[in-house]
């Protein structure tokens, strides 16, 4: 969603752009690892960590994994703590848009 915000916009500065690609890589590679570590039976990635991820921005990387590996997709406590930060990241993105626009 901020991506097409983004896009949308065109109004932010690169540094967040260059954020917004580095954390949305960090979250697809920790999907990712997490899935491989399921099906290894290795040591996992902590959930707080993935939402934590997309929470920080990595939103298009954590889809983009989740569609790809098919990974915490049917794990419904997941999945409402996922979409619960990704309204609440929305949220926030639309009030700065909102205050941008507005100066």
């Amino acid at each position: 969603m901020l991506w097409l915000l983004i896009a949308w916009l065109q109004v932010v500065p690169s540094l967040l752009v260059c954020w917004l690609i580095a954390i949305s890589l960090a979250a697809f590679v920790a999907f990712g690892f997490d899935k491989l570590s399921a099906v290894s039976h290795w040591l996992r990635v902590p959930e707080w960590v993935l939402i934590g991820l997309a929470f920080a921005g990595g939103t298009f990387g954590a889809l983009l994994a989740m569609m790809i590996f098919h990974h915490k997709t049917a794990k419904r406590s997941f999945q409402w703590r996922f979409w619960l930060a990704i309204a609440l990241q929305a949220a926030l993105a639309g009030g700065y848009f909102l205050l941008m626009t507005r100066i």
